[in-house]
């Protein structure tokens, strides 16, 4: 797809230049919350970066600090202390209105629950970011986009008309329309069965492929290993951060595309 293209080109660095550039970073990010006299201490001190063109997962139990870490990185909350340096702007400074166009115009968000607009063809729920980025040409845009997850076919069905795995597809071509910098994936396969999870995996794949930088929350261990990284938290504290065995990443990979092509004969044979 013609978007997916340009992204590739204007935002993934050889693997060489990885080391020398900075998407994300994260130096002693705290985030308090105030529950009548007691303080909750969401985040204790966080130190992270991410590089362009990485795929990271973020795991961890409930409680542990994901959610807090990824609405402060998705620009939707603001950090308690410590800095939060986003493709080196100092995020935590900025105005409503700075971060604002940020998420607007660099950031994708995919959701456990998709959070589609249930009345809304598929089409006009990927054209959703793109208003708010004041992009012309929206129509194409969105099409291009539904066509690389493999929906063109169901662009003018509403939700109430798709399948669970056809909804998350529709909010990734939402999600990606934007050519973000950052994609970022909270539990996205939580909802769906391991082989249409499959699927969705491996449209995350073809992103990466193309040079999109991804943060998924997971707590699927089978999920987690097919990133590159791996970040474990506990307690609001990173408690490990380090590479993917390469041999455990393609034996993960290559499981979930044989699911994804068994789940797509089955479709084929009953369609």
């Amino acid at each position: 797809m013609t978007n997916s293209q340009t992204m590739k080109n204007s935002q993934s660095p050889d693997v060489a230049d990885r080391s020398a550039a900075t998407l994300i970073e994260l130096v002693d990010l705290q985030k308090h919350y105030h529950m009548g006299t007691t303080t909750v201490e969401a985040l204790a001190g966080v130190n992270l970066k991410i590089h362009p063109g990485e795929f990271v997962s973020i795991t961890g139990a409930s409680g542990s600090g994901k959610s807090t870490m990824m609405g402060i990185l998705g620009c939707l909350d603001r950090p308690t202390g410590g800095k939060y340096f986003f493709d080196g702007e100092p995020a935590g400074e900025l105005s409503d209105r700075q971060l604002a166009k940020i998420r607007n115009r660099s950031i994708g968000f995919v959701f456990q629950t998709f959070n589609l607009l249930p009345r809304t063809s598929a089409i006009k729920n990927v054209e959703v970011p793109m208003f708010y980025a004041k992009r012309i040409r929206t129509r194409n845009f969105a099409l291009e986009a539904l066509e690389m997850v493999g929906l063109a076919g169901r662009a003018h069905h509403v939700p109430a008309e798709l399948s669970g795995g056809e909804r998350q597809r529709v909010a990734i071509a939402r999600a990606i329309v934007n050519n973000p910098k950052l994609l970022l994936a909270d539990e996205p396969t939580g909802n769906l069965d391991s082989y249409t999870g499959a699927q969705i995996m491996m449209i995350f794949h073809q992103l990466h492929a193309s040079g999109v930088t991804i943060v998924l929350v997971t707590h699927e261990p089978d999920i987690a290993v097919q990133a590159e990284r791996i970040v474990q938290m506990r307690d609001g504290k990173i408690v490990h951060d380090g590479p993917v065995d390469p041999a455990k990443r393609v034996q993960a990979m290559e499981e979930t595309r044989r699911m994804a092509e068994e789940k797509q004969k089955r479709l084929q044979a009953n369609s």
